[in-house]
């Protein structure tokens, strides 16, 4: 296999598809990049085992130039390492069992493995396709995924779960102490739904996040596809019935807030500081006589703050007098769009409830933590 190809171009293509790869294997051919050349195209790819990033780059297109087709491994790590340090464009070609590589003064030589022990996932029959533009499933995916678990005993929960219905796609995420929901308008034609990796869904974020472009999602059982015009990504997706959250998207509530956005989110950001040595990040919320909202917390340690913000509007009985993460109600305020948001309260010890005003498509639900 021999081919030439503009620095610029393969940098990029060996970063995203080498980033899916983790751990270390003691097989050398599970820590590379397969690359191979084809007459009109040069195809990378990385894969792990659960999820595979595919880029191809047609001839002509960054300085490729197809000389002579065939495939080979090479190691992600130093091959990305050595491309990014190559003066200029890269002239490569597999001799012997060596791919060696040649920019400007520089001449180097990698071992090329054979491909046949190359982890891949299978492709499969796809039951059609959903149309989506990049932006909207970035969008939608920044909107939940900080909600997902980390880790923990239900695997399903690390990840967002994802239903798309003839006229609308609904994404949630939660792990078991809040909840984020996001819905948008999409016409889908068919109803899937499927719960996809976290690490899936950080890796679309990293490639699909300055494009605007439209994309193919396909969903069986086991898999999900993104097809881009040069970019594919396949994962399995997680195992599990993901939890039956609508019961906590009700409106009805005992208060109902409304505050700035912007203020609210300065408030509990300086207040979170003093929360910082607390387990659970616990912050104070209290609806004043004076109808403001007083946002508080006090550490042993280092001392208290405490601030009222003015309500645009608040409405209901009784008073609202709760303790919840900071860290969570931050992460809320900072994925919901618009310069207002309502506050639903139903008890010290029922989850808070927040949404953009006037916007339905957009829900957060946080567990309120013990005093």
């Amino acid at each position: 296999m021999e081919l030439r190809i503009h620095k610029g171009t393969l940098e990029e293509a060996v970063s995203e598809t080498a980033s899916v790869l983790g751990k270390k294997s003691l097989l050398p051919v599970l820590n590379g990049i397969k690359m191979e050349v084809r007459e009109r195209e040069l195809v990378l790819e990385g894969c792990d085992g659960e999820i595979m990033i595919k880029k191809v780059i047609p001839v002509h297109k960054g300085g490729f130039e197809s000389v002579e087709t065939g495939a080979c491994v090479l190691s992600a790590d130093f091959f990305q390492d050595l491309v990014k340090k190559m003066p200029g464009p890269v002239h490569m070609k597999k001799v012997n069992g060596r791919m060696i590589m040649e920019s400007g003064e520089v001449k180097t030589s990698l071992s090329a493995l054979s491909t046949e022990e190359y982890l891949h996932i299978p492709d499969v029959e796809w039951d059609g396709s959903i149309s989506m533009d990049s932006m909207d499933l970035v969008e939608l995916v920044r909107q939940t995924l900080f909600a997902a678990a980390k880790e923990g005993s239900r695997p399903v929960l690390t990840g967002i779960h994802l239903e798309f219905s003839e006229n609308q796609v609904q994404a949630m995420a939660t792990d078991s102490y809040r909840l984020a929901f996001v819905k948008k308008t999409l016409n889908s034609g068919k109803d899937y739904s499927c719960t996809v990796p976290m690490k899936t869904l950080r890796e679309l974020v990293k490639l699909f996040k300055n494009t605007k472009e439209c994309l193919k999602i396909h969903i069986t059982d086991q898999l999900f596809k993104i097809e881009a015009s040069e970019v594919t990504l396949i994962s399995k997706l997680l195992d599990g019935a993901f939890p039956d959250m609508e019961a906590l998207l009700s409106k009805s509530s005992k208060a109902e807030l409304v505050l700035d956005k912007n203020r609210m989110m300065y408030s509990v950001d300086r207040a979170g500081l003093f929360a910082k040595d607390s387990g659970n990040h616990q912050i104070k919320l209290r609806l004043t006589k004076q109808k403001t909202l007083n946002i508080s917390s006090f550490s042993p340690q280092v001392g208290m703050i405490e601030e009222n913000i003015p309500l645009i509007k608040a409405s209901g009985e009784g008073t609202m007098d709760v303790y919840i993460d900071s860290v969570f109600l931050l992460e809320a305020l900072r994925a919901t769009k618009g310069e207002d948001i309502q506050l639903f309260y139903n008890g010290t010890m029922s989850p808070l409830i927040l949404r953009s005003r006037g916007d339905d498509e957009q829900v957060h639900v946080i567990s309120p933590v013990r005093a």
